[in-house]
């Protein structure tokens, strides 16, 4: 429940009509939630706690709320979802409206007791990012619903809980690469958290509620997220199942898609086949020739995007060259979240290009914008730079190199940001960008982090 850091006569007929209105209306109309609240509301579970301040909860139709907070708030959080929890299927969309100067998550959120546990499941995030919460232990990584989530367990002490005042443990799931700010959805699977949590001994207790949460820590923003049971519906399959477009193979950049996709790929032998995976289902599908090749859906699915290769057999390779959505393009060798790559076995390499067995690579949401400069009908967010942040793309892992390989020169620092390096930006100096073909930090924004992050210059 924390993040670390009228006149006469007309106007007494109004006031009668007003009461007789509210008396007719069904237990389901929306409410505005300005205190300590939990209960059921049109089917769902909801919570809402602040420990002061202005922050309001409004319960809307079946699984969507709204909130909104300024500064005065210290700490909030609330949501809507289920009581008990559970190895769910949860989906949600909406809106986040939050920058990365802001302290607050987007996050499944809940409890258990005996053991006392408070978990959650980071879809997004602003300032802070639990996953370097001090004094935690890191229990690895691992993949789930196209991305990498990266697990840590941090301790409270003495602190509020659902049973009081006490000490307990936090389990944290973060997203890599973490969902952008405005226009948001996407898919949990829950029971894939519980199940990598126990495998490293981060058992949970009888489970209470779980909800998906909107949290703030002396921040503003506000939210308006619907959240569901079940996968998404993923939009228009339409004929999606075409054949390949006729792009020729000289042209190097996809172009803006319109609100779809196009995939740029060929196969070794020729009859390799790929499926186009959108927010859990199958898009569209095509079999590589052993040119590269352009290859477009132009459905409006959303949700997360992953290329799939599922007939590989002997002499059968995929090279995936990039994808380009919104406007931008996403490169297969930027990817953390890959399957088939083979390093010593399937599926034990990632920022590759090359898919050498049955597998995916996964490219974010269609509502992400890595670039900070997309345009087309995939992402309606005013996320601009700072998804950024959260690509998927190697530049923490490769920060050295791209400090040192800047075709401008420019100046070697680098950002450490909650304890990975990013190159500082050259033509910024607050919030993410997008240079050299990574992401990069302008140095206010580094220096303006909690913890002990900051500039380093060699």
């Amino acid at each position: 429940m924390k993040l670390t850091k009228l006149s006469g006569n007309y106007l007494k007929s109004s006031i009668a009509a007003l009461a007789m209105a509210a008396f007719c209306v069904p237990a389901v109309n929306a409410q505005t939630i300005t205190s300590n609240q939990t209960g059921t509301h049109n089917g769902f579970y909801y919570s809402f706690w602040k420990d002061s301040g202005d922050a309001t909860f409004g319960l809307r139709e079946d699984g969507r709320y709204t909130s909104q907070w300024s500064n005065s708030t210290n700490n909030w959080v609330g949501g809507k979802g289920w009581n008990p929890g559970g190895p769910k299927v949860v989906s949600y969309s909406g809106s986040y409206n939050v920058d990365n100067s802001q302290n607050s998550y987007l996050a499944l959120y809940g409890w258990t007791k005996s053991p006392l546990i408070e978990y959650y499941v980071i879809e997004s995030y602003g300032s802070y990012n639990p996953a370097s919460c001090s004094g935690g232990t890191d229990y690895g990584s691992f993949q789930s619903d196209g991305a990498t989530y990266n697990v840590r367990r941090c301790q409270r002490v003495n602190q509020p809980s659902i049973d009081g005042t006490q000490t307990f443990y936090q389990y944290f799931s973060v997203r890599t690469p973490k969902k952008g700010f405005g226009s948001i959805s996407g898919t949990i699977t829950v029971a894939n958290h519980f199940n990598f949590w126990a495998s490293k001994g981060l058992n949970l207790g009888n489970h209470d509620y779980m909800v998906l949460a909107t949290e703030g820590y002396q921040s503003s923003g506000s939210s308006d997220i619907t959240v569901w049971e079940g996968n998404s519906g993923g939009g228009s399959s339409s004929s999606s199942s075409s054949s390949s477009s006729s792009s020729s193979s000289s042209s190097s950049s996809g172009g803006n898609t319109g609100g779809g996709v196009t995939v740029r790929a060929r196969g070794t032998d020729g009859s390799e086949h790929i499926n186009l995976r959108i927010g859990g289902n199958v898009v569209a599908n095509w079999t590589l020739t052993t040119s590269a090749q352009n290859y477009t859906y132009t459905g409006s699915a959303s949700g997360d995007i992953e290329v799939q290769f599922d007939n590989d057999s002997s002499g059968r390779d995929v090279i995936l060259d990039y994808i380009t959505v919104n406007g931008e393009t996403r490169q297969a060798e930027d990817m953390e979240y890959n399957t088939s790559t083979y390093d010593g076995s399937c599926g034990g390499g990632s920022y590759s290009q090359n898919m050498h067995c049955n597998g995916v690579i996964g490219f974010g949401s269609t509502s992400d914008c890595f670039s900070g400069n997309c345009s087309g009908g995939g992402s309606s967010s005013s996320s601009s730079s700072s998804s950024s942040s959260s690509s998927s793309s190697s530049s923490s892992s490769s920060s050295s190199s791209s400090s040192s390989s800047s075709s401008g020169g420019g100046s070697a620092c680098q950002c450490n940001w909650y304890g990975s390096l990013y190159p500082s930006c050259q033509n910024q100096s607050s919030g993410w960008g997008w240079e050299n073909s990574a992401s990069c930090i302008g140095d206010d924004t580094c220096a303006d982090q909690w913890g002990n992050g900051g500039v380093v210059c060699n």
